[in-house]
Order: structure tokens, then sequence, then C-alpha cells
């Protein structure tokens, strides 16, 4: 990390053409630096209040004609970096924006880090460590739902309460350890109840926290959705009316869909990942597909397809299994419904615009034989649903069964206020087991030296989430995934 005296600049808006792009330039001669590539006549930027903002054309050398620009000055400590502060916002040209950085870099800036701008918050005292990764969310959101949970938690409301119960976990760890400089004059500090007592209540809030945090995650990439089924099911189909659009080939040949396509779909502010695959019919001789009783194929592309169906199916969240009901119901289909192996799965009977050939009790009772508890989506009003991808009948109910699915809990549902990532789950669960060791050592009857570590690894591990305990190699780590100008 470079020096904080260093005054730093960047292009903070995206690459790219556009009508306006900004320019922010933070740090002790930040406005000197501006004030030295305004064109005539130039303001006193230090002499501005804070938040001002002024239309004062930049000259970037002797010569050259000046440049339409507009700027918001910031003095610290009421700015982002609490440093002084000031963002150009000019035409969104590259090469235009290239000669301002250069200009600037020349008069005494220097071009800042990944997330330096967020880093100096950070160490400034403006955010902490869990709000400084929420702007990373934030920027990197995909969804109303995960936009949201990012915002909430950079507006600071759950790291006020880990950083309330860091404090209180301090002041406990503090009294213990009076307790043992005390013992030897038979004084007593503090109560075994109340230390037992506000152990336990921390432990409470961790659990709690953890619950949330394990059931209100989405997975980075969405939830994975995989349409699967045997040849020309309509699985293509059904994935390009569930996209909106042509995504994937779809023709009457059978076979169509070799390798597994995979697209985005962001439906009531949550994240999908939807996959299209192959049409399962197990190779020659072996593999488990080989159980879901379709005609081997000898040919070595399809045994590969095949495998790589069999592969994804088992990494997704969810199973369609999707069935074409304008022909009997067979035992490949049966064994294909028990062959795949999700941890939710549903029955779709497809080609709802033709006469149907499957009852709902015989596709019903496929649905429900199978034994995986979860499997069915049993908190569904009906096991399976029948739709037409060719007309879009059923597709919206579709949608909302998934999206219904993911907020009932039975997936990893809306991002949690307080839990963005792993980093702060793995720290929550470090204070959970710290804290259960120290409840167990006073049941043991152990001494106070055994409680007031356990204590300490309790109060570090939620102090790294906040930062208020956090080694620079983990800073590092955090803010290298940050963009340039944030």
């Amino acid at each position: 990390m470079r020096s904080l005296d260093d005054t730093i600049v960047a292009l903070s808006t995206a690459a790219g053409a556009s009508p306006r792009a900004i320019v922010r330039l933070s740090g002790p001669r930040a406005f000197a630096i501006l004030g030295s590539a305004l064109a005539e006549p130039r303001p006193d930027l230090a002499a501005l209040p804070s938040y001002s903002a002024l239309d004062a054309p930049l000259r970037l050398g002797p010569g050259q004609p000046a440049i339409p620009a507009t700027l918001y000055v910031m003095r610290g400590p009421r700015s982002y970096t609490r440093q002084d502060t000031v963002e150009v916002h000019t035409l969104g040209s590259a090469p235009l924006l290239r000669l301002v950085v250069d200009s600037l870099v020349q008069r005494g800036a220097r071009v800042a880090e990944p997330g330096e701008f967020t880093r100096r918050a950070f160490l400034n005292g403006r955010i902490d460590l869990a709000q400084a990764e929420a702007v990373l969310a934030l920027i990197q959101a995909t969804s109303a739902a995960e936009a949201g949970a990012a915002a909430r938690a950079l507006r600071g409301d759950s790291s006020r309460r880990i950083r309330d119960l860091h404090e209180r976990l301090v002041r406990l760890r503090a009294l213990v350890e009076a307790a043992i400089d005390f013992s030897e004059h038979d004084l007593e500090v503090v109560a075994a109840g109340d230390v037992r007592a506000g152990i336990e209540h921390a432990l409470a809030v961790v659990a709690e926290a953890l619950g949330r945090a394990d059931t209100g995650a989405l997975p980075p990439d969405g939830v994975h959705v995989a349409l699967c089924g045997l040849p020309n099911a309509g699985k293509s189909c059904l994935f390009n009316a569930l996209l909106g659009r042509p995504r994937a080939i779809v023709t009457d040949v059978a076979g169509t869909t070799r390798d597994a396509v995979a697209e985005p779909l962001v439906l009531g502010g949550i994240r999908f990942l939807l996959h299209d695959t192959a049409g399962i019919r197990p190779p020659a001789g072996s593999s488990p597909c080989a159980e879901m009783g379709v005609a081997p194929l000898s040919d070595p592309i399809d045994a590969e397809a095949i495998a790589r169906v069999q592969g994804l199916i088992a990494g997704a969240h969810i199973a369609l299994v999707v069935l074409d009901a304008s022909q009997p119901l067979t035992d490949a289909e049966r064994r294909l419904w028990h062959g795949v192996h999700a941890p939710h799965k549903l029955l779709l009977l497809n080609k709802s615009d033709l006469p149907s050939a499957i009852s709902d009790p015989e596709g019903s009772a496929l649905a429900n034989s199978d034994s995986t508890p979860h499997s069915a989506l049993r908190a569904l009003h009906s096991p399976l649903l029948r739709l037409s991808a060719l007309t879009g009948a059923g597709v919206p109910e579709l949608r909302s069964t998934l999206v219904a699915f993911v907020r009932s809990g039975r997936v990893e549902a809306l991002p949690s206020d307080l839990v963005l990532n792993a980093r702060h789950r793995e720290a929550l669960r470090r204070a959970r087991e710290a804290l259960g060791r120290a409840v167990e050592a006073m049941g043991e009857g152990l001494g106070e030296e055994f409680v007031a570590a356990d204590l300490r690894a309790a109060h570090d591990a939620l102090g790294a989430i906040t930062g208020q305990v956090v080694p620079d190699d983990l800073l590092d780590r955090i803010f290298a995934q940050f963009c340039i100008g944030k």
C-alpha cells in the first residue's frame, strides 16, 4: 500500500464513450494540482466551501483548447476519503480522459491503485471493512435483491451490531482478566454467573447471525437451474421461452444440443443461471446414465455430452426434468426422473398445446415417487407443472414457481442484510467456536485464563469482519478485487 500522503487520480466511470465521465482526484494536494490545470481565470479551490460545484474549463497544455468541465469540490474530512477531493465531470471521450489523467499525473498526482479511494475511506475511518466490501458488492450486483442487500450493508446497520458485540466481548474479557489479577486477594471483580450469561448471549447473537447467513446468501453467480430430459422433449425451446429470446438452437431433429448452454436470468430480483443440456442418452455399456433406460449411443461425442450433463445436474441447485406430455409415459422417462440427482427437482410436462398422453394422476404419481425428501419441491401446490414452451402457456407460472421456491428458504434465498461473503461467514463460525469453548471451559471449572483466551479469539474473529482486527495482506486481497477509480 502506498502512502496516504500521495494525491491519487483515476477515471471513476466505466471506460468507453459516454456523454459524461468523472475523473476523481483525492489527497493533500488535490486542490493545488487541479488548480494548476484550470483555464484562466483560475478559481481558488481551497477557498471554496465543501460540496461546491462550479463550471471551470481545463487547459491541459500551452496552446491547447479549453476543455469544458464541472468541478465538484469536497473538503476533507467531509468527503468519501476524508481527504480533499475534487471530481472533474467532463466529456466521456476515452482519448480526452486519458489526456486529463496524464496531465494531472504530470502535475504531481499518481494513478490510484485498485480500490484505493475506498481503502482510504476505510483507513481514515469513514467506513468499516464490511461497508467497504459492500461497495464492491453494490458495484457487482446484477439483481435488485443483491443491490438492496449491498446498500443495506453499506448503510452500516449490520456493522453496528457486530461492533457492539465486539466491544461487549472486549469489556467482558477485561473483567475476566482483572479477576485473574485480583484472584490472590480474594476479591470478586465479576460474578461467574454474569460472565457465563454474557458469553451465552454473545453465542446466541452469533448463532442467529450465522443462521441468517447460511439461509440468506445467494451463490455468487446465481441459483443454478438445469433443464434436463430425453432428446426432443423441448428443453431448448423452454430455455428460450424462459429467457424471452432465441438463445439455444431449436429444430425438429432430436439431439440438436450437444454441449450445455448457460445464460443468466433475473426473476423477481433474484439471479438464476439457467442451463440447457443435451438430451440424456447413455453411452453403450455402462455409466450411471445406463439406469435411465434410453437406447445407448456409441458416438464418443454423445457419450462426452451425456457425461457433462450428469456433472452439471449434480452441481445444480434445481433440476427441471422436462417430459414430452404428448407421448405416453415410458419406463425410460420414469428411470430418467429417478436418475436425476439434484438437491431439488421439478417435473415439467411440456407440449401442453398438443393432446396430452400423460394424465395428471400419472404425472403426480411419478413426481411423488422419488424417495429424496426435498427433491420434488413439495412446498409447492402441485408437484408438477404443465406448460407449452412453444406457445408460452405455463411459462409465467414456472418463473413464479422458481422465485417462490428460492424465497421460501429451501434454496439459499435472498442476500442477507449482514453477511455478503464467505469471509464473513467463516469469521462468524470462528467466533461461535471460540465462544462455545469458553462456555465449556466454565462448565468444566477451568481457570479464567482459558476463558479469557477464548474471548479474545471470539472478539478478534468479529473484529476481522469490520476491520478492527485485520492484517495488511487481507486488505490487499480485498481491495485488489476493486476496479481502479473506486
